[in-house]
């Protein structure tokens, strides 16, 4: 008889598609607020946000901080003057929460796995932010619960993180246990950290070199195919 798997899930860029939400909400900013080209202004806040975030999973700074900061060092580089750095922080986060951009061929996953197998979605993101966007995509339904670094107090890969996460869920055995993530930094690391079994969903092709999952898909339909043959796998 086939095993129930319990998936620890990640969501951006796992699920939810960051990087299109991300470059939209960049590009009503600059159209909102005369910033000027928007699709460059939306490349340049990637790098700056991806480092930034980067940042905090290594623990040299703060959610909060990235709020505004980012902004600050945005409009240094394209000499943006006038403008409220806290207003234009604020809406950009606003206009994140309101997207509703999801990976192609998530909704058709979480519905095919979550009938038999154990979901919870984990995220770093911020909580407002994510809780309306799961429900906006209506993806939450799949979820038994959204664990948000914000609301725990620790973010991946901390090992404090999936402690709080697996004590709440009470799960003790870790044989039938997986977290499914895009982030080698946050998601296998912890994982790793945690003494927990990761797959790595790597659309992207990423090269892995330092950080080794324990398995590696490019699409849904390889993660199907690895969650099916998981749960025939015998116990250690």
């Amino acid at each position: 008889m086939a095993r129930r798997l319990t998936l620890l899930i990640d969501a951006d860029d796992t699920i939810l598609d960051f990087n299109r939400s991300e470059y939209e909400a960049v590009c009503k900013l600059a159209q909102d607020y005369s910033l000027g080209d928007g699709q460059a202004i939306a490349l340049e806040f990637k790098r700056i946000n991806r480092r930034m975030w980067d940042m905090f999973e290594r623990g040299e700074i703060t959610r909060e901080e990235i709020f505004y900061t980012r902004f600050y060092e945005l409009f240094d580089k394209f000499s943006i003057k006038g403008q409220d750095v806290v207003e234009v922080g604020d809406a950009y986060r606003e206009n994140v929460a309101k997207s509703t951009c999801i990976i192609r061929g998530a909704r058709a996953f979480l519905a095919r796995v979550s009938k038999d197998n154990d979901l919870y979605c984990i995220t770093n993101g911020v909580t407002r932010t994510q809780k309306l966007r799961m429900k906006n995509t209506r993806l939450d339904r799949y979820f038994k619960k959204l664990y948000i670094s914000q609301e725990i107090g620790f973010q991946k890969p901390n090992k404090d993180f999936f402690d709080y996460v697996l004590n709440d869920i009470g799960k003790t055995d870790k044989d039938d246990l997986y977290i499914i993530g895009d982030s080698l930094s946050s998601d296998i690391q912890g994982g790793i950290n945690s003494g927990i079994s990761t797959i790595l969903f790597n659309r992207e092709n990423k090269p892995i070199k330092e950080v080794v999952p324990d398995y590696a898909v490019k699409n849904y339909r390889e993660l199907i195919d690895l969650i099916d043959r998981l749960k025939q796998k015998e116990k250690a």
